[in-house]
């Protein structure tokens, strides 16, 4: 049995989709299975996936309703894995050579962890971004994890490993309950959750924005960020510091997504009314004034904050 089952979602990825594979396939630790499940593409990639099963590189699945949905292909490959340890890759991002190595490594340090996360880079044709924050390598108990999550998206799809039964027990990616930020939400589900993860500050993906299929569509965004109902769900169930983070890092992803929403000129009452004041630093008071400013002062003042 494979230690770690990579699942891909596919959907009209063929530009890119050779050189995800490649790098994934360049990985120094061996003891992997690749389970690809396709949403039914049509410019060809479901073509080159066939031609790697056939070389038994890869298993190859089909969803049952065809047409972009990630989330949904990706519970799929978790429930079809056979390794106990889950590693999701997109089709149009890169894996660095030690990606699956140093999460081996970081397992057979703290088998007790269920959770590890590997940093990420953004990268923007042949350069990669800036990272606005640097996180300690080590173990984070829950609060040190929350409080990480309240300044920046420390966990990315590509850079985390999860144990496959916490997965599953976790009820995997909300796929029927929200139309995006599905990712968001589990892994701040997580943290909630698990009394403590991994971190490396080892960067070992990277994430090509210029291929970022996230839809920008005016309906992906008309409700409040799904964060939201985690505050309501762990009530009572995490310590007032634990609570204090999960708020603040709940309300910078609602104001993050306020302000896709403002720039396409819909309201941002609901998601500022969602806020909650217990977890409202000083930097996103500031942002929150800003989105009650008119159109034409918000664009001018958007540049003052990151997303």
């Amino acid at each position: 049995m494979a230690f770690f089952s990579v699942v891909i979602p596919v959907y009209n990825k063929v530009a890119t989709l050779a050189a995800s594979l490649s790098s994934l396939f360049q990985q120094t630790f061996r003891d992997f299975e690749v389970i690809a499940v396709d949403d039914g593409s049509t410019d060809g990639s479901y073509e080159l996936l066939e031609r790697h099963a056939q070389k038994g590189r890869l298993r190859l699945l089909q969803r049952d309703e065809p047409g972009p949905g990630g989330y949904a292909a990706r519970n799929v490959g978790a429930e079809e894995a056979k390794a106990p340890w889950l590693v999701f890759f997109d089709a149009d991002d890169i894996l660095l050579f030690d990606h699956l190595s140093r999460f081996a490594e970081a397992i057979a340090r703290h088998p007790e962890i269920e959770l590890f996360v590997n940093a990420y880079q953004k990268m923007e044709g042949h350069q990669r971004l800036p990272r606005a924050e640097s996180i300690p390598t080590g173990v984070l108990a829950r609060r040190e994890a929350l409080e990480a999550f309240s300044h920046c998206d420390f966990i990315n799809m590509n850079g985390a490993c999860i144990r496959r039964g916490r997965f599953l027990a976790l009820g995997g990616f909300p796929v029927d309950r929200y139309r995006r930020g599905h990712d968001t939400y589990f892994w701040l589900k997580a943290l909630c959750v698990l009394e403590a993860i991994h971190y490396d500050d080892t960067v070992t993906s990277l994430w090509l924005i210029e291929n970022n299929g996230a839809s920008r569509g005016q309906n992906d965004l008309v409700h409040v960020h799904p964060g939201v109902d985690l505050v309501d769900e762990f009530a009572g169930r995490l310590s007032w510091y634990e609570s204090h983070y999960l708020r603040a890092a709940v309300n910078r992803k609602v104001l993050c997504w306020a302000v896709k929403k403002k720039r396409l000129g819909q309201s941002v009452r609901a998601d500022l009314a969602s806020l909650t004041l217990a977890g409202m630093p000083p930097r996103l008071w500031l942002r929150a004034f800003l989105l009650l400013m008119p159109q034409s002062c918000f664009e001018r003042m958007r540049g003052w904050w990151k997303s």
